[in-house]
């Protein structure tokens, strides 16, 4: 039903003209077990001049202010279906650059993630029940960039865009709706950026199983910003911080993963070979893409030089 609100809303106004602030899909590498079960990564959204009105509000944001939000769904966060971020926040688990851990580990990261828990979503997850099954990964809003690498893929938008997927959001209703085969991560940032620019996002039915994967939202918008110039397409990396917690794995696609992470190809190999086969001619075939585009890598520093700039009008 969003996605069908989102289309809507989005012809009823111009996707041409000049713009002056961007959507940015932020594809988190896997880590820790669920990622080597599932090494398909995270996926969220940044707007850079939409900025988070308490974790579940959105709004435009004010010059001067601190610029930009991300937005993530998940599936454990109690009855919600998002939370939003401020974007050092979501990166670094702080807004001040001098507070960022340039080295880590797990007590620094808990501690530092249990600080922000405390001052921003206490309302949501109180002491004592921040690691109940339902409510546990609220942790993966803050500080992501100390469990993984994080790669950025962005295009334009426009005032007028901004304002109405804002208005959107705050009259949804913001309830759990996580669902692996439609409604995960991945579905929820198509959704967006089908908002901003409608049918963009397809998934790949054949090399992911029918699934919607982080890996296939960003292979989207990169081949849409290939093929259209005026949306100013921008790739960039953002490595994990230095530190003793395990370091995050590669993103994967549904087929490359089967045929990728030893544990499934060892086992089909033995019980289902012709399984294989079919999984490498999809690979080989639809499902081939690097997330590296040879973008620059990018530090907090990238994002303090915008949160100084004032908002420009929209013409």
């Amino acid at each position: 039903m969003l996605r069908v609100m989102m289309f809507c809303l989005a012809l009823c106004g111009p996707m041409a003209g000049l713009a002056h602030a961007s959507l940015t899909v932020l594809v988190g590498e896997p880590f820790g077990r669920w990622g080597t079960i599932m090494p398909v990564g995270h996926v969220s959204l940044y707007l850079d001049r939409v900025c988070a009105d308490g974790p579940v509000k959105l709004r435009m944001c004010l010059p001067g202010e601190p610029q930009g939000a991300v937005i993530a769904r998940l599936d454990k966060i109690g009855q919600l279906d998002w939370i939003g971020s401020p974007v050092l926040d979501f990166l670094y688990g702080t807004s001040q650059p001098d507070q960022i851990l340039p080295v880590t580990t797990k007590d620094t990261v808990d501690a530092l993630r249990q600080k922000y828990r405390q001052e921003h979503l206490a309302s949501y997850f109180p002491d004592g029940t921040e690691k109940i099954k339902q409510d546990r990964e609220w942790w993966e809003t803050v500080g992501v960039l100390y469990s993984r690498k994080v790669y950025a893929y962005q295009l334009d938008t426009t005032r007028e865009q901004d304002e109405r997927f804002v208005a959107l959001m705050n009259s949804s209703q913001n309830r759990h709706s996580y669902r692996l085969h439609r409604w995960n991560c991945a579905d929820f940032v198509a959704d967006a950026v089908d908002f901003y620019y409608p049918g963009i996002v397809r998934s790949n039915h054949a090399a992911d199983f029918a699934l919607m994967t982080p890996k296939q939202v960003a292979r989207c918008v990169w081949n849409f910003g290939e093929q259209h110039p005026e949306a100013h397409l921008k790739m960039y990396e953002m490595p994990q911080v230095p530190g003793t917690l395990r370091r995050s794995r590669p993103v994967r696609g549904s087929a490359e993963m089967v045929l990728k992470t030893k544990r499934y190809l060892a086992t089909l190999l033995v019980i289902q070979p012709e399984l294989v086969v079919t999984c490498e001619i999809l690979y080989l075939h639809r499902g081939r893409w690097s997330m590296d585009q040879g973008g620059p890598s990018e530090g907090p520093m990238a994002f303090v030089q915008k949160t100084e700039q004032p908002t420009v009008a929209s013409r």
